[in-house]
């Protein structure tokens, strides 16, 4: 399978499942995790409720994983978003790769046992992939995990990112792989727009 292939499959689950909203520009903006105001939201809870659409999902993943490792090893590590923990699990049976289990610090606090918010062998010196579902783009969440790994597994140093959506790439602290951008899918689904939702996209763009 090539990499259009994925992109086109992952493509039509999220427009299958609605899971790309965009608001009015009558409406108030949604709030994203970041703290960032947006008219776009990208909801992949919505396409995890299918379970084609999931799958395509994981099967794109798995293809940006498989390019950059091919046959090597690498540890899979989640982020502490809505899907990241379900998105390594899945990932981590299909390739049969070990991870390592990243927790928040509230989550941490009240959980019985160590109170570490990572899990794995200290010993590991294995490239770590940090898959999640979106990013906005330079540093982020993503990051804030992998410098817990690096600060945790000394003998860790090659950490990389794997997302399915990201809103703009830019540069960041470590590499980062995609398969679709914003602009990418608001171009495929523009014309099925009403006026107030390109109006709202183009306010966006221009810096709300």
């Amino acid at each position: 399978m090539i990499f259009d292939d994925v992109k086109k499959q992952y493509i039509e689950g999220l427009l299958a499942t609605d899971s790309f909203l965009v608001k009015s520009v009558k409406e108030n903006p949604y709030t994203l995790r970041g703290g960032k105001k947006s008219y776009m939201y990208l909801d992949q809870r919505k396409l995890a409720s299918s379970s084609k659409a999931y799958k395509a999902f994981i099967d794109g993943i798995s293809y940006l994983l498989i390019e950059e490792y091919g046959h090597k090893e690498f540890i899979l590590c989640n982020v502490d978003s809505k899907i990241s923990a379900q998105m390594v699990g899945s990932l981590a049976y299909k390739l049969d790769k070990p991870q390592i289990i990243f927790k928040s610090k509230e989550l941490t606090a009240v959980e019985k046992g160590e109170q570490q918010q990572l899990s794995g062998d200290l010993n590991w010196n294995l490239p770590v992939a940090i898959p999640d579902d979106v990013m906005t783009g330079g540093d982020g969440t993503a990051k804030n995990v992998g410098d817990l790994v690096r600060g945790t597994f000394h003998k860790i140093k090659d950490v990389q990112i794997f997302v399915g959506f990201i809103r703009q790439p830019k540069e960041s602290t470590f590499e980062t792989h995609y398969l679709i951008t914003r602009d990418e899918l608001i171009d495929i689904i523009w014309s099925n727009l009403s006026k107030d939702q390109q109006k709202a996209i183009d306010r966006e763009r221009k810096g709300l």
